[in-house]
């Protein structure tokens, strides 16, 4: 196999790891699903996402759970840790052994640590949380809507938010060689990680172009189903702020809870002069 059969085989694990992220599985399984035997895969997947299956299962599972405590605060922990495959006692001692405080502590934003990197978003949402109007303000952003279901084709991206930019020129022009694009095309971008809790650079994220049909394995396929549509229009280095105002200021106070599907980005048209550019922020809920 040559590596972009790794890679294509990498990315299916990766995908089977979100899918079941609340299940019980093994590092067996996950090999079994893509096809090697568990020893050789987990030296394959090693070479490439510099982890362990195991260990990138169980920073996923913990970072999961961590994005839950921080997004909906009247949820009881144990349920959280049962979403995550965990047992309330394993879960206590294994966040508290990954993030260095309990759960119950790192859901209080005076206790929660955060990146001095992303400072500005947190001073962004502390400023907007003093004015008395910030649901509304969120609220006239975003609609409800339940989107169709969608074939996409990819490109699987790990490192930091901050360099998708030369990712996506890249994607784009392998797409162009391709013949694939046109005017009408319509491209999404999946974020699979909050910076604010993962690290950096290790943020997993998908370049996406819809297409007609399934033809090959470097698709994906998006579901219908409900969402909340935040309508985005401004710097595209303002884009994280803008997914924490949805998380931090409209979630909790909604009748509604955050979904099982990751949300994704539906780019509506390119920079303008200004650098501003027009992108729905589409967030599962249930």
């Amino acid at each position: 196999m040559d590596q972009n059969e790794y890679i294509l085989a990498i990315n299916q694990a990766i995908n089977y790891i979100h899918n079941n992220i609340g299940k019980n599985f093994t590092v067996e399984d996950i090999a079994n699903h893509c096809c090697f035997s568990k020893f050789y895969f987990n030296r394959i997947f090693k070479s490439i996402v510099n982890e362990s299956i195991y260990s990138f299962t169980k920073r996923l599972k913990l970072e999961h759970a961590a994005f839950r405590l921080r997004t909906t605060k009247d949820r009881p922990i144990t349920e959280i840790a049962l979403e995550v495959g965990y047992s309330p006692s394993n879960f206590a001692t294994a966040f508290k052994d990954y993030f260095g405080i309990s759960a119950s502590d790192y859901r209080k934003d005076s206790l929660r640590p955060f990146k001095n990197s992303y400072r500005s978003i947190v001073e962004h949402i502390s400023s907007m949380k003093m004015q008395e109007d910030f649901f509304q303000q969120v609220n006239s952003k975003i609609t409800i809507k339940r989107l169709p279901k969608m074939n996409l084709e990819y490109e699987r991206f790990i490192g930091n938010y901050c360099d998708l930019k030369i990712a996506w020129e890249r994607f784009c022009k392998q797409l162009e060689e391709r013949q694939m694009i046109d005017k009408n095309s319509i491209f999404i971008g999946i974020s699979y990680d909050d910076p604010l809790i993962v690290d950096e650079n290790r943020c997993i994220y998908d370049m996406c172009v819809k297409v007609d049909k399934i033809m090959g394995m470097n698709v994906l396929r998006i579901e219908e189903g409900l969402y909340a549509c935040y309508k985005f229009y401004d710097k595209i280095e303002n884009l994280a702020k803008a997914y924490n105002e949805v998380f931090s200021l409209w979630m909790p106070f909604t009748k509604y809870t955050i979904g099982d599907r990751a949300p994704f980005e539906i780019y509506k048209s390119p920079l303008d002069e200004d650098g501003r550019m027009r992108v729905d922020i589409c967030i599962a809920i249930k």
